[in-house]
C-alpha cells in the first residue's frame, strides 16, 4: 500500500507513538510494587480515565478496521456490528458492574469464590478466562502483524514477535497502571483520527453527512459491485443502489444476525479484561460511572466508524477496497492515504503511516489488557487461589503474576507463528461465545440466584466451555477442503470468463475504458484469491476433525451454546444440596446490595 519510498515516513508514524506508549510505561513502572497495585493501580483510577480506559480496551481494530471495511463494501450490515458492540454494555451497566466491584479483588474468579468452593472457583475461573484471553489475542496479534507486513513490509515472524514483546513490556513492567494509561493514550489517539478523518471526508459535502450517503448511492461503479455480491440480480439500477442501505446484503441469515447477537450482547459482560476494570476503582458507583463514561466513547467513535465506512465506499470504492484485502480491513487506511492526497503523495502516506499507527497501537493496548486478565487469573487464581490457599505474600504474588504474563505472551504469541496463512477470524467469535456460554451464566447466578452452588458453576462453566469448542469445531468456520476446492474453482473459472469478456469488451468499444480498467482490477483480484485458496487446500479431503462438511450451518453457535451453559448450570445446582450456601447467599446479598466492607475486603 505504501510506496517503498515513503515507507521511511510510516515507520517514522509508529515509531512516535509506541515511543510515547513505552514511555508511559516507564514512568508508571516506578509508582506502586504491592499486588493491587499490579492488578488494579490500587484502586485509584477516577471514572473518567477509567471510562476512556474501558473504551481503549474495548475498541478493537475489528471496529476501527473490521467494521469500517464492513460498510465500505456491503454498506448498512456493518453497522449492525456497532449496534451489537454498543448494545453490549446495557447488561454490564444493570447487571455487572456494581456487583462485581463490591464482591471481587482482582479477578472473576474472586466472585466466584465468594459464596462457592474456593479452589474449585478459582480453577474453573482461570479455565475460561485463559481460553476467553488467548482466543481473543491470537487474531489481534495476527492483525498486527499483517498491519506491519503491509504497510512497512515487515516480515510476519517479526511483526508477531515485536506484538508480543510490547504487550509483554507494558504488563510486565507497568502492571494496571501502565495499560490502563496505554489504553487512555490509545483511545484518545483512535477518536482523534476518526473525527480527523470524518471531517476531511465530509468536508466537500458541507459536513452533511446526507449528502454523503446520496453521494455514495450515485457512485460509479457500486452498480457493478452490488451485482458481483448479490445472489439474486435486480433489474433496475436504483433497487440495487438501494440494497446498499439496506439490511440482508452481508447479513442474510437472520438465525446467524441473532446467534452472533447473542454473543456480543452476552459476551462482553463476562470478557475478563472488561471485568477487570470495575476493580481499578475505588467504589461501586465509581464502576457505574466508568461504564456510563466508555460508552459514550464507545458510541462517540462508532458514529464516527459510520461516516469513515461510507466515506470509503465513495472515496476508494467497493471493488478497490475488496482487491486491497477482501475482507475490507484496510479500507480506513485507503481512505486516509486519498484524502491525504494519494499513494504517491507525501501527506497521503505520513497520513496512512499515522491511522496505520493508532491501529497498531488499538491492537497492542487491546492484546495488552488481554494478557493482563489472562495473567491474573493464572497468578492471582490458580497460583495463589487454588495451589497457595489465598495464602502468598505481596512479592510472591506480583512475581506470579510477572511470570504469568512471560507464560501467556509465550502462548499467544507462539499460536499468532503457527497461525500464518490461515483464518483467525472465528476466534473472536468463539471468545465472545464462550464468555457468554460458560463466564457469563455462572457470574449471573452466583449473583442472582440462591440455589446456584460449586455444582452448578462447574457444570456451567466446565459445559459451556467444552460445548461451545465443539459447536466451533463443526461450524462452516473450519476449513472443509471438498467444499472450499469447489467454490475456489468456480470462481477461478468465473473470474477467468470475466476477463476473457473484459477484453472483448475493451477491444468492440461497447464499453467504456475506465469502467473496463476498474473491472479488470477487481477480477484480477479474484482469479489471484482463488488461486492461491486452491493452493493452500492442496491435496486435503476432510477439515481438522475429519468432516467433509460442517454439522450445524451457524458460524457463531451463541445461539445453541448460550441456553445450553444456562441449562447445565441449572441442572447442576438442582442437583446438588440447596442449603450449603445459605449462609453464602445472605452475605453476598448484603454485600452486593450495601458495599459495606469492601474496603477491608481480604482474599477468602
Amino acid at each position: 500500500m505504501v510506496p517503498e519510498s515513503a515507507r521511511p515516513n510510516a515507520f517514522a508514524s509508529f515509531a512516535a507513538v509506541i515511543a510515547l506508549t513505552l514511555v508511559v510505561t516507564w514512568l508508571n513502572a516506578r509508582r506502586g510494587r504491592s499486588a493491587s497495585d499490579f492488578y488494579t493501580a490500587g484502586g485509584g483510577i477516577s471514572e473518567g480515565k477509567n471510562g476512556l480506559a474501558i473504551a481503549g480496551d474495548y475498541l478493537s481494530a475489528a471496529a476501527f478496521l473490521g467494521v469500517s471495511g464492513l460498510i465500505g463494501l456491503y454498506g448498512f450490515d456493518g453497522i449492525l456490528y456497532l449496534v451489537g458492540f454498543f448494545a453490549a454494555f446495557i447488561p454490564v451497566l444493570m447487571l455487572v458492574a456494581e456487583p462485581c466491584r463490591n464482591l471481587g479483588r482482582f479477578t472473576f474468579g474472586d466472585v466466584l469464590a465468594y459464596r462457592h468452593d474456593f479452589r474449585v472457583s478459582k480453577s474453573l475461573a482461570a479455565l475460561s478466562s485463559v481460553i476467553v484471553a488467548v482466543s481473543y489475542m491470537v487474531p489481534q496479534i495476527v492483525g498486527g502483524a499483517v498491519l506491519l507486513y503491509a504497510l512497512l513490509g515487515v516480515p510476519y515472524e517479526m511483526s508477531v514477535l515485536v506484538v508480543g514483546a510490547l504487550m509483554l513490556v507494558y504488563v510486565t513492567f507497568g502492571g494496571m497502571r501502565a495499560t490502563t494509561w496505554v489504553q487512555i493514550i490509545k483511545a484518545f489517539l483512535l477518536l482523534s483520527m476518526c473525527g480527523l478523518l470524518a471531517i476531511l471526508a465530509l468536508a466537500p459535502f458541507g459536513f452533511n453527512v446526507t449528502t454523503l450517503l446520496e453521494a455514495v448511492a450515485h457512485r460509479p461503479g457500486l452498480r457493478e459491485w452490488l451485482l458481483t455480491i448479490q445472489s439474486s440480480p435486480v433489474d433496475t439500477k436504483a433497487l440495487i443502489t438501494q440494497s446498499f442501505f439496506e439490511p440482508g446484503l452481508y447479513l442474510k441469515d437472520p438465525i446467524e444476525l441473532l446467534s452472533l447477537g447473542l454473543a456480543l450482547v452476552l459476551g462482553t459482560a463476562a470478557m475478563p479484561h472488561i471485568m477487570m476494570r470495575f476493580f481499578s476503582v475505588k467504589n461501586a458507583q465509581t464502576a457505574r460511572r466508568s461504564v456510563l463514561w466508555g460508552m459514550l466513547w464507545i458510541g462517540g467513535c462508532h458514529l464516527l466508524i459510520i461516516v469513515i465506512g461510507f466515506a470509503a465506499a465513495y472515496y476508494v470504492g467497493p471493488a478497490k477496497i475488496a482487491a486491497a484485502d477482501k475482507g475490507g480491513n484496510l479500507a480506513a487506511l485507503l481512505l486516509a492515504q486519498h484524502l491525504g492526497g494519494g499513494s504517491m503523495s507525501v501527506w497521503g502516506n505520513v497520513l496512512v503511516g499515522v491511522v496505520a499507527a493508532i491501529a497498531f497501537a488499538t491492537i497492542v493496548a487491546v492484546v495488552a489488557g488481554l494478557t493482563l486478565a489472562a495473567a491474573s487469573s493464572l497468578a492471582h487464581d490458580v497460583y495463589v487461589g487454588a495451589i497457595k490457599g489465598g495464602v502468598a505474600s505481596d512479592r510472591e504474588q506480583v512475581v506470579a503474576a510477572k511470570v504469568a504474563s512471560i507464560l501467556v505472551a509465550i502462548i499467544a504469541t507462539s499460536a499468532a507463528l503457527l497461525a500464518k496463512g490461515q483464518n483467525v477470524a472465528h476466534l473472536v467469535g468463539l471468545a465472545f461465545a464462550v464468555a457468554a456460554s460458560a463466564n457469563l451464566p455462572a457470574l449471573l447466578a452466583t449473583l442472582y440466584w440462591k440455589r446456584c452452588n460449586t455444582r452448578g458453576v462447574t457444570f456451567g462453566v466446565v459445559g459451556g466451555v467444552v460445548m461451545t469448542i465443539l459447536f466451533v469445531l463443526v461450524s462452516p468456520n473450519m476449513q472443509y477442503p471438498l467444499t472450499t476446492r469447489a467454490n475456489a474453482t468456480k470462481a477461478l473459472a468465473d473470474a477467468n470468463a470475466h476477463l476473457a469478456q473484459l477484453d472483448a469488451a475493451g477491444g468492440s468499444g461497447g464499453i467504456r475504458r475506465d469502467d473496463v480498467s476498474r473491472q479488470r482490477v477487481a477480477a484480477l483480484a479474484a482469479q489471484a484469491a482463488a488461486q492461491a485458496t486452491l493452493d493452500s487446500v492442496g491435496s486435503r479431503t476432510t477439515s481438522i476433525v475429519g468432516l467433509e462438511n460442517p454439522l450445524i450451518p451457524l458460524h457463531n453457535p451463541a445461539i445453541i451454546s448460550v441456553p445450553f451453559g444456562f441449562l447445565l448450570l441449572i441442572i447442576g445446582s438442582l442437583s446438588g444440596r440447596g442449603r450449603e450456601s445459605d449462609p453464602a447467599w445472605r452475605a453476598l446479598v448484603f454485600r452486593r446490595d450495601s458495599g459495606i466492607g469492601v474496603a477491608t475486603a481480604l482474599d477468602h
